[in-house]
């Protein structure tokens, strides 16, 4: 049988196969005091931003607390729907892993939410959940690669 490349492997691979089953999601009055309490007690990077239909309206994650809420000074009695990133792109459970790092690229963003055919939410990507995904199918080529992407080494040991 041959060896699928990396290539294959993510435009094949759907994300329901990799998904890990953790979902952090807030309403968008939510206050960032709130908001910022539950992704500690959670140990979340992130939040889906959710309307009481459980539509997706937004995302709000560690890039959003250091770039508009810390660096900005801003009043932690202010709410989500103000500070979330609302450039976002949706995919569902069944789009290619190929696509998510795709989405990822061209929107800058870490976490991808999921929904369904309605639009209701029903799951979070994270390119934590990509990375390791791909150190587990290809360990040597991972865990082999230099520190700096241009890097190159004349022998194996890194001289």
């Amino acid at each position: 049988m041959p060896v699928k490349t990396i290539e294959e492997i993510l435009k094949e691979t759907k994300i329901y196969q990799i998904l890990r089953p953790k979902l952090v999601t807030a309403p968008p009055e939510t206050t960032l005091e709130n908001a910022l309490a539950l992704m500690q007690k959670e140990k979340a990077g992130y939040l889906v931003v959710a309307d009481r239909q459980l539509k997706v309206v937004g995302m709000f994650t560690e890039r959003e607390v250091l770039m508009k809420v810390l660096q900005k000074g801003v009043s932690l009695k202010e709410t989500l729907d103000k500070y979330m990133n609302k450039n976002i792109r949706p995919l569902s459970k069944s789009d290619t892993v190929g696509m998510a790092i795709d989405v990822m690229k061209d929107y800058s963003v870490r976490h991808i939410p999921l929904v369904d055919e309605q639009g209701h939410m029903n799951g979070v990507l994270s390119i934590r959940t990509i990375v390791t995904f791909l150190s587990e199918l290809f360990p040597t080529e991972v865990f082999n690669l230099p520190p700096k992407a241009d890097q190159v080494h004349e022998t194996a040991e890194g001289g």
